[in-house]
């Protein structure tokens, strides 16, 4: 349960600070750079956890959390 909990929050980070960074650099009339770098910040922590949590374990790939 903690996992699939854990794969929800970490992938909704990713996709919504990735639709921040995207937005605001292509659709905004006026870029405020704030949310770029919010956005940003969300979308590596997301596929950080993504990464450490889910990836790393299926390709075998030691993280310096193992």
């Amino acid at each position: 349960m903690r996992k699939l909990i854990l794969l929800i929050l970490s992938s909704a980070m990713l996709v919504a600070g990735t639709y921040a960074v995207v937005f605001e650099l292509l659709f905004a009339n006026l870029i405020w750079f704030r949310f770029v770098f919010g956005g940003a910040i969300l979308a590596l922590l997301g596929g950080y956890l993504l990464w450490t949590d889910f990836v790393a374990l299926r390709l075998g790939i030691r993280t310096w959390e193992d």
